[in-house]
């Protein structure tokens, strides 16, 4: 997304990609499909992303989701065909209530198998010189643990040890989900936090210590200081190339609340912190908060044996 923008959107969809735009969401007051049964404060069934994805999501007794009526794919191809080609599409359409939906599921006739294509290089003797030369490599990429913290009451406050020890710890990201029995799901479902889930008194804790100044509001502005450096080109201040954050409207509705937990000296850098939370729950409704605990793993890797030597 660093090299992405709003003049190449109409191309997002195509590969399966469209942001969820927070905009489509409000309040439903004639339904309960994202709240407790009752309750009329809740998210709206519409995501504009979504739509816009499945656009490009075949359905052979119809056509794509987008409302034009044309005739059925079925008289042009089959579904059969569609599979061997590798379109996106519906293999299995079974009618179910939102119930069904969440608890069974129906299996389909999608591919089990994955391809992977090499392409065959040949180089130039003096590049295939330096190749040999220096073939040991460095790798660093970040990985996640992932908890949750359950039934924060509205109002509630909440002091979370999530674990005992984390090494190469960077950085915590945290999102509000709604905690109800008709919609315990999470945020792989429709890409969004729960509709003005926040947290007041907020902070995270490495090692005991305090990670933001003092527990506090953690406004959009919060968001985007802890976020710069992190993600952006040259701190997010070159012109053309972004880090891509939501903005400020989208973030109010639907709140992340993200913490870099790797400005530390480097003789701490590996070393074993604990993580720990808090908050109070600012919601009006009991909040589940999905914890996602990011941190680096390193190796050196042999580019002409494949072998694997084990940094941390």
């Amino acid at each position: 997304m660093t090299s992405a923008s709003w003049t190449s959107q109409n191309r997002w969809s195509t590969i399966g990609f469209y942001p969820d735009v927070a905009d489509a969401g409000g309040f439903a007051t004639t339904t309960s499909i994202c709240a407790p049964a009752s309750t009329t404060s809740n998210n709206s069934s519409l995501n504009e992303g979504l739509t816009e994805r499945f656009k490009y999501i075949l359905d052979d007794s119809g056509e794509t989701f987008d409302g034009i009526t044309t005739s059925s794919l079925s008289n042009l191809i089959s579904k059969t065909e569609l599979a061997k080609l590798y379109v996106s599409h519906f293999s299995t359409k079974t009618a179910g209530t939102t119930t069904d939906a969440l608890t069974t599921g129906h299996a389909g006739g999608v591919g089990k198998q994955v391809e992977l294509h090499v392409q065959a290089v040949q180089m130039l003797d003096d590049i295939e010189n330096n190749y040999a030369q220096n073939h040991m490599r460095d790798v660093s990429y970040n990985d996640y643990y992932q908890f949750s913290l359950k039934n924060i009451a509205s109002g509630e406050s909440f002091n979370h040890l999530v674990s005992n020890g984390i090494s190469n710890f960077k950085a915590v990201l945290i999102i509000p989900l709604l905690n109800t029995l008709n919609n315990n799901v999470n945020l792989f479902d429709d890409g969004q936090p729960q509709l003005l889930g926040h947290i007041n008194n907020f902070n995270v804790l490495v090692g005991g210590s305090n990670v933001l100044h003092a527990d506090a509001r953690y406004t959009y502005q919060s968001f985007n200081n802890e976020c710069f450096n992190e993600f952006g080109v040259n701190g997010n201040q070159s012109p053309g190339l972004v880090s891509s954050l939501i903005d400020f409207k989208s973030w109010l509705k639907n709140s992340y609340y993200y913490v870099s937990c790797s400005r530390v000296p480097m003789e701490q850098k590996n070393a074993y912190r604990s993580l720990q939370i808090k908050g109070t729950n600012s919601s009006a409704l009991a909040m589940d908060y999905m914890i996602f605990a990011i941190y680096e793993k390193n190796f050196q890797l042999d580019v002409i044996s494949g072998n694997i030597n084990k940094i941390d």
